[in-house]
């Protein structure tokens, strides 16, 4: 069904889906702890990747090759990167950990030529480097505010993004096994799930007990946003090329943004350096595009 839809265009509607996704992340992790929420978000994705395999045409065969590169994805990916993600919005703010995250631009870019012998044009160098100037230019803050924030805690997001792009690399392998994405997301879910599951019941801290029950709609309702997110970009990565879909993904930082000043206008302020970074930005995706 996706399928029939351009890797591109499922790359950039990815990115609207997982911004909302972020902002309802956001409100939640003010009451919730990240554990919880890496649990909840991964217990949505599984029926709902479940649920698309079911309408799909499915596969003939489920080689072992292809679980252990989705099991793998689902450790790097649904388990320590989503943890280290909310980790990352809670210590520097969901603005600050969408600019640092721009760096899996650089890490995939480099992964997908190395590894996978991908053609890093002229053009598509170009609009990912004007993608990366507008998103440091989107969340760029005065010298008082960056003070706020130890630089240590960076490495969050930074963590984070060098883990998704290794995501992208293996999730091509997996791929290249089983040529289906909802099956690959439904592994890597179950798998980040089943361990998250896991740590919950190890911990016994009052943070990752669900006291908040208010909470967890608005995470469940970040969780199907996110789950749709993942589906287009599992299947723009099985059938695009990651120099190209990446990038285009990226501009979840835009969108970020722009959900940032309409409704936390007192966070988010739209300057010149916003809109020149979002004129940037979008120019990099018709660059790469062309």
């Amino acid at each position: 069904m996706l399928e029939n839809i351009h890797p591109n265009i499922l790359a950039l509607i990815a990115a609207m889906f997982i911004a909302v996704a972020r902002m309802f992340y956001q409100s939640a992790l003010t009451r919730l702890h990240p554990t919880v929420l890496t649990f909840l978000v991964n217990f949505v994705s599984i029926p709902f990747a479940a649920l698309f395999y079911w309408m799909g045409s499915g596969v003939e065969r489920w080689p072992v090759q292809g679980l252990l590169w989705f099991v793998l994805v689902g450790l790097i990916g649904s388990l320590f990167g989503r943890y280290m993600s909310f980790v990352a919005q809670r210590l520097v703010g969901v603005a600050r950990t969408a600019i640092v995250m721009q760096s899996v631009l650089i890490w995939s870019t480099a992964l997908a030529v190395i590894f996978l012998g991908e053609r890093l044009s002229p053009w598509i160098a170009a609009g990912s480097f004007l993608i990366l100037i507008g998103g440091f230019l989107l969340v760029q803050e005065k010298g008082e505010d960056r003070k706020k924030i130890p630089l240590v805690y960076y490495l969050a997001p930074l963590i984070t993004a060098f883990c998704f792009a290794l995501t992208f690399l293996i999730r091509r392998y997996g791929l290249a096994w089983i040529p289906s994405s909802p099956l690959g997301m439904s592994v890597s879910n179950i798998t980040g799930g089943i361990v998250m599951a896991g740590a919950l019941c190890l911990r016994s801290g009052k943070e990752t007990r669900f006291r908040n029950w208010s909470s967890v709609p608005i995470v469940l309702l970040g969780g199907i946003l996110n789950s749709a997110a993942a589906l287009c970009f599992w299947t723009a990565v099985q059938m695009g090329q990651i120099v190209q879909v990446v990038p285009i993904n990226r501009l979840s930082v835009l969108f970020v943004i722009l959900l940032s000043w309409l409704f936390m206008q007192a966070e988010e302020v739209i300057t010149w350096r916003v809109v020149l970074g979002g004129v940037l930005s979008v120019a990099g995706v018709f660059v790469i595009v062309l």
